[in-house]
């Protein structure tokens, strides 16, 4: 792959909604675990967004090393995803350097995941991009955000956005609300996803 933009889909086998998109407009895109997306499980033995910069062996630490391969270190990357979580649409950038890309996607909502919950072995810690959550798994809403947000993306639409830090975990659940202040200050992301072993992540909003 050799365009300016690279975008993934398929980096867990159970969020096929993006993979599908980008399929109907005829979009390159490139599938990151197709044998856990052609099973429809998460992954086969490794979560490959926490495989890269890993010297294992194994399925998802082997395809990490051939997706690096396989996109310019020049190249900016659009990661997408959907999750289990009833949450708007956002952006997660791992560096403050993607903020003004973020804009781009149209999308409100952008998260700077300065708490890393990957340790730092996601995709967007070895290439430079942003991944981009567009909604629940298998609802024709989040393929509908994917074409808004690829459309944006080719207009180079700029909007302005609220940022929120992450800076740790809730370990209580509760019944929290994504992107909704609560007493203690704080913000939560993620709540309701069932990827992880916490109840979402506390962020507060620095724009």
């Amino acid at each position: 792959m050799s365009r300016k933009f690279v975008y993934i889909t398929g980096l867990h086998g159970d969020e096929p909604i993006p993979v599908i998109a980008l399929a109907v407009i005829g979009s390159e895109q490139l599938v990151g675990n197709p044998k856990a997306l052609s099973v429809g499980k998460r992954f086969i033995n490794n979560d490959l967004n926490k495989s890269f910069g890993i010297d294992k062996s194994g399925y998802e630490f082997k395809r990490a090393k051939e997706i690096l391969k396989l996109i310019p270190k020049k190249a900016i990357i659009i990661d997408f995803h959907t999750c289990s979580a009833v949450s708007p649409p956002f952006v997660i950038v791992v560096d403050k350097k993607m903020l003004s890309f973020a804009r781009k996607t149209g999308l409100k909502h952008v998260v700077f995941m300065k708490y890393i919950i990957n340790n730092g072995h996601s995709l967007i810690n070895y290439r430079k991009g942003i991944s981009i959550e567009v909604g629940q798994h298998k609802r024709y809403d989040s393929f509908q955000t994917m074409l808004k947000v690829i459309k944006n993306l080719q207009l180079n639409k700029i909007v302005e956005q609220k940022i929120y830090e992450v800076y740790d975990k809730i370990t209580i659940s509760g019944g929290y609300s994504n992107f909704k202040k609560y007493r203690d200050n704080f913000y939560r992301v993620l709540a309701g996803e069932n990827a992880y072993n916490f109840y979402g992540l506390k962020a507060k909003k620095i724009i």
